[in-house]
C-alpha cells in the first residue's frame, strides 16, 4: 500500500503570501491554486505545504524582487538554506519510516517566474531589464541540493498561475510511469 504526496510551494495553498500584485483581480492574490488541489483530490494524492521563504523573511507587502535582488539581501540565502534543509529532512523522515501506508513523494511543485521557488524560470535583471532565465529560484536551488544529500530521488515540476494545466500535464506524465 502506497500513499502518494505532492510537496507544494506555499502559495499554491495560500496565495495571500505571494507578492501582492496591484491591479490584478482579487482572485490572483487570495485563495489557492484550485487546479492542482482538485487534481490531487481526484487522484487521492496528499499534499505537503512548504514554507514561503520570501514571506517568512520579508512579510507582506513587499516589493517585487528578482532572484539577484533576493540573493543580495543579507541573510536571505542562508534563510532559504535552513528552510530547504528542514523540508528535505522532513521528506526523508516521511519516506523512510512510513510502512503502512508507505509514503511516496510524487513531485515537488515550485512556481514559474518566482525568484525563490522557480524550478526552471527564475526572474533576473539582465542588462537592466527583468527577464525570465532558465534556472532554479534561490529556495529551489537549495532544496535540490538538500534533497540529493538526503538520497531522495524526487521530480520537480513548475506551476504557472497563467497556465495551470501545464503542471497537471506533468503530474499525469509522472502517474503514467507508475
Amino acid at each position: 500500500m502506497e500513499s502518494r504526496v505532492l510537496v507544494l510551494a506555499h502559495c499554491l495553498l495560500n496565495k495571500a503570501t505571494r507578492w501582492w500584485q496591484e491591479g490584478k483581480p482579487l482572485e490572483r492574490n487570495i485563495g489557492l491554486a484550485a487546479e492542482i488541489i482538485e487534481y490531487a483530490l481526484r487522484h487521492n494524492i496528499g499534499v505537503i505545504q512548504m514554507p514561503c521563504p520570501e514571506f517568512t523573511f520579508c512579510g507582506n507587502p513587499r516589493p517585487s524582487r528578482t532572484k539577484d535582488e533576493y540573493e543580495s539581501l543579507p541573510g536571505f540565502k542562508e534563510h532559504c538554506d535552513r528552510l530547504a534543509r528542514s523540508v528535505a529532512e522532513q521528506l526523508k523522515t516521511l519516506t523512510s519510516i512510513s510502512v503502512r501506508p508507505r509514503i511516496y513523494v510524487l513531485a515537488i511543485v515550485g512556481v514559474r517566474r518566482s525568484p525563490s521557488c522557480a524550478v526552471r524560470s527564475a526572474t533576473r535583471k539582465v542588462c537592466g531589464e527583468v527577464k525570465v532565465v532558465e534556472e532554479r529560484g534561490v529556495f529551489m536551488d537549495a532544496l535540490e541540493r538538500h534533497i540529493a544529500r538526503e538520497g531522495l530521488n524526487v521530480e520537480f515540476l513548475e506551476f504557472d498561475f497563467d497556465h495551470p494545466q501545464e503542471a497537471i500535464i506533468g503530474l499525469k506524465r509522472i502517474l503514467a510511469r507508475e
